[in-house]
């Protein structure tokens, strides 16, 4: 069964920080604050990472609790061959459902080192395994981050928004992260953020309301399943916030084709506020989507998509495409979304 990061879920980091790596009492923390399942370290660049247990082991216990296991690594793009080792291996030996992509400042200038290792992981583990990247919030300033790179790789991103850090309000936060990811061609429903529920130095915990309002603002706008940063910082205020957190049905009580019109109309209203930033002159913004667009399937090549539109030539189909696509236009990925020239 193939998994995703919809729901909640926790991030650990020192699994023998967590309730004395007791996978009973992890499971317990978690199923009483209604998450799916925990995030939990693997590999740090092409190295395992200590957690004390084979990170395998940790899978499996939480599995036996009846919880998800997703797996992270932080990746550094000096050893791409290497860290997509380990990735792989804690996809398939590790028993991994799902994958997240640590990948931040050391990547900015450098969509090469992207493209080696993203295309390695796809390889490996076929287009249809859940994997994910979770990098700045705010991409606009990050220009020179090869956000286009993993987003062409992944089923989605969960951007880092630590709000408490930013020292901005929880609503302009997640405000200007969808902004930004949407031009950058993630829609809602791909986006996954992730809360700084940690103290550290001069950054205090996020107060228990904006946290609240980071859930249901998340979910208003059309995310799927939400984070939490991390087990081994969160105090009891901060548990007892991640367990008040709850989907919009659960939350207003409101169908689900409301909660689809509300996405669409918050995707309406970021795509005019990117339209007018442009017209008032904003430099170096990135291009809206057209209107006219296909969403790859499984099975479908170039070929094949432009004699279904009834386009003359592939080729052409290609050219508008070729920044998403890449440099062979025989490899495209189901959930890619192309412009209809």
């Amino acid at each position: 069964m193939t998994e995703s990061l919809a729901g909640k879920w926790v991030w650990i980091w020192n699994w023998r920080r967590c309730e004395g790596a007791d996978p009973k009492k992890i499971a317990a923390r978690l199923r009483d604050s209604g998450c799916r399942g925990a995030l939990v370290k693997a590999y740090d660049g092409p190295y395992w990472f200590d957690q004390g247990w084979p990170w395998r082991e940790i899978a499996r216990a939480l599995k036996a609790e009846g919880l998800s296991a997703g797996g992270w690594g932080y990746h550094y793009g000096n050893d791409t061959a290497g860290e997509a080792r380990r990735a792989i291996e804690t996809a398939g030996y590790g028993e991994a459902d799902l994958l997240v992509l640590d990948v931040e400042s050391e990547f900015e200038g450098r969509p090469d080192a992207a493209e080696a290792l993203c295309g390695e992981l796809r390889r490996d583990l076929g287009v249809a395994f859940p994997l994910y990247f979770s990098s700045f919030a705010i991409a606009r300033y990050h220009r020179s981050f090869p956000y286009e790179a993993f987003r062409r790789h992944s089923a989605g991103a969960a951007p880092q928004v630590y709000w408490n850090a930013f020292g901005w309000a929880t609503g302009h936060s997640l405000g200007l992260t969808y902004e930004d990811y949407v031009a950058l061609g993630i829609r809602p429903p791909d986006i996954f953020p992730v809360a700084g529920l940690y103290r550290e130095g001069d950054v205090a915990y996020p107060d228990e309301a904006s946290v609240l309002e980071f859930g249901k603002d998340a979910f208003r706008r059309g995310s799927k399943g939400v984070s939490f940063w991390s087990y081994e910082h969160m105090d009891e205020t901060m548990w007892q916030a991640v367990a008040r957190v709850q989907p919009l049905e659960a939350t207003d009580g409101l169908p689900r084709e409301v909660g689809a019109l509300d996405e669409r109309v918050s995707d309406l209203e970021i795509r005019v506020g990117l339209l007018e930033a442009r017209g008032n002159g904003g430099k170096g913004s990135p291009p809206l989507r057209q209107a006219r667009t296909y969403d790859v399937a499984p099975g479908d090549s170039l070929s094949s998509i432009a004699a279904a539109l009834g386009l003359p030539d592939w080729r052409a189909l290609y050219e508008a495409n070729r920044q998403t696509i890449g440099p062979d236009p025989n490899l495209i990925y189901p959930g890619q979304t192309l412009v209809i020239p």
